[in-house]
């Protein structure tokens, strides 16, 4: 569990940061009347579309739709937690959040976790350029083309041979025996005696979207076995939801609108070298669910750059299955027999990446071009297609299912009816292999601390009660007005009156659904209205969540111009929830859901 700080600190903190400085550190920008313009830092443009607006501490970007306050900046921008943001913007004002800070019992483990692994980066990255065991390891590196320049920009190292060695930097660093085998920089043989896990390795540290190190992965030189190896799994580290190199090209994947995935450390280093620097790499494992989330969050495609033999193309088409079900658009890109892309790299340099690229198909007509060669033979477009079925099967936004399903039909030369009762029937036959359930993709978790405080989690769990589960359209205009007036009133008799007059209403939008479910916790946090802001709870707990459209839309309800005091807030909250209830009995409206949908009136 992060840090939690009071919304007495943070409002602090807001209030006494200049939002124009802060913005200014990132983007150029320049005064046009009571606001600042400059060019969007989230996507590519070349006329300003972004602008930071001071007197409300908001920015805003009429291009792409991202905006938010001084925190969510920082988070986007720097890759931080929103406690990580906080503390960063307090050091500055010479605020003392330890007064104002409650950390749970593991936070403290965890600190020292991450410590100790920093302090095994400094002492591994220190051996690679001044030590003389780090010789042969920069020999090798400078051979295989890379610089000082990247490799000092990723932290790689040398782990000498010797154990000791490791053990006396780990201890005068004040890293103990017991901490450094939690941290798997030590383990105990067989004897008793401790041995340094990475020994004779060229060590690539790898680190969360914050910048910590969490874990190692490491290269033995030469042809030993294994070729790599891999800090183990523990509660501070999962390879299976860390993207190595994701904390150096986040920002590159959100303005590219891509991520380029390889599988190796030097796959990614030498593609940065080339001048791509929205490459992301696994973790030494299998490209996972969690992985292409974190991608999602940032990027609507990925390109799967993966090594050109047999082990590379079928890693690409699980992969791409991965993308998909995520909600991902996933490209394939095929290299040379033989060959990984830092061969391409050396050999073609930038244009040969760039080359292979732009040839990069989607799922189906990669799978199409695997089938070529024996495409006289109706058993392999059989397998291709199932196995493209089989992926449609688990993508749960119905538009993209119908995506697939008609190029398949198009690709293939089949009816798309026939594809459509085929995915049906697998579904009707192996009900548990359907469509994953987005409520089962958020982390299940108790709504109080143990502090009997309200825990700030994602919203986006919630709101499964509200919203029709397949539904993905834009919130009504009378959504977006309900909720703004119900933000906009400080008194909080606005939102007092939708959770009385609510009922079992349906929202169209699922950012509608979970903004509903976050003021009925407001409510329970804050019973009769007793303290704390509505707005100022919505942002703590929007700046804790990855979901995008969430933000956009608590963005634009934000940046509305501000009503006259005198305005019925509440009256016009229930005005509109009368108006959403009418709507919602006329069968037009609800036709229109359902074919929107997918979803009947029987259905959720």
């Amino acid at each position: 569990m992060a840090p939690v700080f009071s919304p007495d600190i943070i409002a602090r903190v807001k209030d006494e940061t200049d939002i124009v400085e802060i913005v200014r550190g990132q983007v150029s920008l320049k005064a046009a009347g009571a606001v600042y313009k400059g060019l969007c830092p989230f996507h590519k443009e070349k006329t300003p579309s972004f602008i930071v607006t001071p007197a409300r501490a908001r920015y805003h970007c009429f291009g792409c739709g991202a905006g938010g306050d001084v925190f969510s900046f920082m988070m986007e921008t720097e890759g931080v937690t929103f406690p990580e943001a906080v503390e960063i913007l307090a050091r500055p004002l010479d605020i003392d959040l330890s007064d104002w800070l409650r950390e749970d019992e593991n936070e403290g483990e965890r600190r020292a976790f991450f410590r100790a692994n920093g302090v095994a980066a400094d002492v591994w990255k220190e051996a690679l350029w001044d030590d003389p065991a780090g010789r042969q390891a920069r020999t090798y590196l400078t051979g295989r083309g890379f610089s000082e320049k990247v490799l000092r920009e990723f932290s790689v190292g040398w782990a000498p041979a010797s154990s000791p060695w490791l053990q006396r930097k780990l201890a005068a660093a004040g890293v103990d025996e017991d901490l450094a085998q939690q941290a798997d920089l030590m383990r105990t043989g067989n004897g008793g005696e401790l041995f340094a896990y990475f020994r004779s390795r060229v060590i690539f540290p790898i680190k969360s979207i914050s910048r910590q190190v969490t874990g190692f992965g490491g290269r033995v030189l030469g042809d030993g076995e294994p070729k790599y190896l891999n800090s183990a799994d523990s509660p501070f580290f999962s390879k299976g939801n860390l993207l190595y190199g994701f904390d150096y090209s986040r920002m590159a994947v959100a303005r590219e609108k891509a991520a380029i995935l390889v599988e190796g450390y030097l796959d990614l280093m030498a593609l940065v070298q080339a001048g791509f620097n929205n490459v992301v790499a696994t973790c030494g494992t299998a490209f996972t669910p969690g992985q292409a989330r974190l991608i999602r969050r940032g990027a609507p495609a990925v390109y799967l750059l993966f090594d050109g033999d047999k082990a590379g193309r079928k890693a690409a088409v699980r992969s791409a299955d991965i993308a998909l079900r995520e909600g991902l658009e996933p490209r394939i890109a095929s290299l040379p027999m033989g060959q990984d892309p830092a061969d391409v790299v050396m050999a073609a340099g930038r244009e040969g990446i760039a080359d292979v690229l732009k040839d990069a198909p989607g799922y189906v007509e990669y799978l199409r071009r695997l089938a070529e060669p024996k495409w006289d033979d109706r058993t392999v477009k059989e397998r291709a297609v199932k196995q493209i079925l089989a992926t449609v099967g688990g993508i749960a936004d119905p538009l993209r299912r119908e995506y697939v399903l008609q190029e398949t039909a198009e690709i293939f030369g089949l009816g798309i009816d026939l594809l459509r009762s085929m995915v049906e029937a697998a579904a009707a036959a192996e009900p548990k292999k359907g469509v994953r359930p987005a409520q089962q993709a958020a982390t299940a978790g108790k709504n109080r601390d143990a502090g009997g405080k309200l825990a700030l989690e994602a919203p986006t769990r919630r709101a499964r009660t509200r919203v029709k589960p397949l539904a993905r359209i834009n919130a009504t205009g009378i959504e977006a007005d309900l909720f703004a007036h119900i933000l906009m009133d400080a008194s909080g008799r606005a939102a007092a009156a939708f959770l009385k007059a609510q009922g079992d209403l349906e929202f169209a939008s699922p950012c509608a659904g979970t903004l509903a479910c976050e003021i009925a916790e407001w409510r329970v946090a804050h019973p009769a209205g007793a303290g704390g802001s509505l707005r100022e709870f919505v942002l703590q707990r929007w700046n804790l969540v990855g979901d995008n459209d969430y933000r956009a839309f608590v963005t634009g309800l934000l940046d509305r111009p501000e009503l006259p005091a005198n305005t019925d807030f509440a009256q016009v909250a229930r005005d509109c929830l009368q108006r959403l209830q009418r709507a919602r009995r006329q069968p037009a409206l609800r036709a229109n859901l359902t074919e929107t949908s997918g979803v009947g009136p029987e259905d959720g």
